[in-house]
């Protein structure tokens, strides 16, 4: 009994320990460009590429609106690194502004 009691007291130090030094989630940033596709072929060719780029954990392409949106970890990489990596596939992009609200 009384070493169940120390093997309990034992893991119960663990778990709180392992609580305290645990780390904060990475956050993932969403950012969508407005890109120069215009085909099926341009939408194969940023899926076959950007998910590999770092931190990177979905892409979307939009072939009617000529967007790509991507999720990454924002202690990976940046929006400028990703727009970089758009551009050397061989496309124009460009950050997408927020629609403003007419009053």
């Amino acid at each position: 009994m009384k070493k169940l009691k120390l093997l309990f007291a034992g893991l119960l130090l663990f778990i709180g320990l392992t609580g305290l030094f645990a780390k904060e989630k990475p956050k993932v940033k969403q950012v969508t460009y407005v890109c120069t596709i215009d085909c099926e072929s341009c939408k194969e060719k940023i899926m076959k590429n950007i998910p590999y780029e770092k931190g990177v954990k979905k892409v979307i392409v939009d072939i009617p609106t000529k967007e790509v949106t991507v999720f990454f970890r924002e202690d990976k990489n940046s929006t400028q690194e990703l727009e970089k990596a758009i551009e050397k596939l061989g496309y124009e992009a460009d950050i997408k502004k927020p629609k403003q609200n007419k009053k």
